[in-house]
């Protein structure tokens, strides 16, 4: 994760760290609505909290 989105603020960096289920529930607590990660040298995502883990 690289950073966070929220309504009042944009984009703003994050620390870097992985994404986990836990960690989705703290910044979903914190009204994080988006993470921007990486996954790979050139490919980063735009994630969604909403539903995170995604469910298959």
């Amino acid at each position: 994760m690289t950073h966070v989105y929220t309504l009042a603020g944009g984009w703003q960096k994050a620390p870097h760290e992985p994404l986990t289920p836990e960690t989705a529930a703290a910044l979903r607590d914190q009204g994080i609505t988006l993470v921007r990660a990486r996954r790979g040298f050139f490919d980063s995502r735009e994630i969604s909290l909403r539903q995170y883990p995604p469910t298959r």
